[in-house]
């Protein structure tokens, strides 16, 4: 009878977890289960995606003389891409000195055209500066739009810029497995080979024929990504979902109290910004955590390093001046002190392959509260922290060419 007992209690609590986690997950897109393993894509979006944003090279891209509007912390904000590919520029008639290729912290997300970082480059050094920075990228697609593209002669000084959180990009190809829930992003993604020499593993999807047989190519995609069963696989539900609650009981403990905390207070009409935006905000500070932890592994670091030295003898090739630019989110500031130094200690590291400059103790000495915007992707800059950035990397061009004519 006592067995018996177990028995039904521990369907019982199945049940109950399952009905939970279902529920939960309708408003919630970190919490997976079975069927994220193949979700479902919205004919509609996906329709949308590939006519806006798609490349097959790349994954995605911001497509030439277009614009679209995004929600910012005071008002819709407008992006206008020439027709170069650049967001627009400060001095659209100077010759294209400088050119800068990198995620959304190179866009400049959260501010107009004429605040970005860049652009406040231009205007200091009187140059022209092209802004082909494109959200949620990789350093790695940074670097192959860099490859790609056929610059100007006028150009000298080509630019990554990026978040230290980029060394997780660069070891998927399906965002979904790291970013849960963003679907529509496969992207290419590099190896290295027995030599220690990069390797090209192509976009997995390069057409709209590929997401409709996506259930044939899965087994190519999770053996490629390594997030898919070092997050995706270890943070899903699925049956038993008791055993899977018991393999990460904190993390899905905490998520599953704040979310059911957040639906109750809804319900009764008590509910806060903080409350709503607490679940992801969890999420988001696990996932900055994680990423600077991957500045201590050895198969990280070493495909991060030659992606910094293709970029370094590429633009030597060209004739280009390289420089790294590292801006750190704000949940990296907020982050513990031994992560920060992981990824820091890296980028000093690295200043012998390419030069880098690495904004966190410039950003980390003025208050964020007015450096940042505090959005759900992790924290942008404001209007300020673009012009001290703008102000810290024309400085450090102006030094260069003053060192390189006192050279002569």
């Amino acid at each position: 009878m006592v067995f018996l007992g177990i028995c039904i209690g521990l369907i019982l609590l199945e049940v109950t977890l399952v009905a939970t986690v279902r529920w939960l997950r309708r408003d919630f897109q970190w919490l997976i289960t079975e069927a994220d393993e193949l979700p479902r894509f919205d004919a509609v979006a996906l329709e949308k995606f590939f006519n806006t944003s798609f490349d097959a090279q790349l994954g995605w891209t911001r497509r030439p003389n277009t614009q679209s509007t995004e929600k910012g912390a005071h008002g819709d904000i407008i992006f206008r891409i020439d027709a170069t590919g650049s967001r627009a520029r400060a001095l659209p008639q100077s010759p294209e000195e400088i050119s800068v290729f990198g995620d959304s912290y190179a866009f400049c997300r959260q501010v107009e055209d004429d605040q970005t970082w860049e652009n406040v480059v231009s205007r200091k050094l009187n140059a022209g500066v092209a802004n082909y920075g494109v959200g949620n990228y990789g350093v790695d697609q940074a670097l192959m739009r860099y490859e790609q593209m056929k610059l100007p002669p006028s150009v000298r000084v080509a630019v990554l810029a990026f978040v230290p959180e980029t060394i997780c990009r660069i070891q998927c190809c399906w965002k979904h497995y790291l970013e849960f829930g963003n679907t529509f992003a496969f992207k290419p993604r590099h190896r290295l080979d027995s030599q220690g020499r990069l390797q090209l593993v192509e976009c997995p999807v390069r057409g709209a024929e590929d997401v409709a047989g996506l259930q044939h190519r899965l087994a190519d995609i999770q053996a490629c990504d390594r997030f898919y069963r070092e997050r995706f696989r270890a943070l899903q539900f699925r049956r038993p979902y008791l055993l899977s609650l018991l393999r990460n009981p904190a993390r899905h403990g905490h998520m599953l109290g704040l979310l059911i905390l957040r639906k109750a207070a809804r319900l009764v009409g008590l509910s806060s910004r903080g409350m709503e935006d607490a679940p992801f905000a969890a999420v988001m500070r696990r996932n900055i955590r994680e990423a600077h932890q991957q500045y201590a592994d050895g198969e990280a670091t070493r495909l991060f390093r030659a992606i910094l030295q293709h970029f370094a003898e590429l633009a030597a090739r060209r004739g280009h001046k390289p420089l790294v630019v590292v801006i750190p989110q704000l949940l990296d500031l907020k982050s513990d002190e031994a992560g920060v130094q992981l990824y820091q200690e890296f980028f000093r590291n690295a200043g012998s392959i390419v030069p880098v400059l690495d904004m966190t103790d410039v950003l980390r000495q003025h208050d964020s509260g007015t450096l940042y915007i505090n959005d759900s992707y992790g924290g942008h800059l404001s209007v300020q922290g673009n012009a001290l950035v703008g102000e810290h990397v024309a400085t450090w061009l102006n030094r260069q060419s003053a060192e390189k004519a006192a050279s002569r």
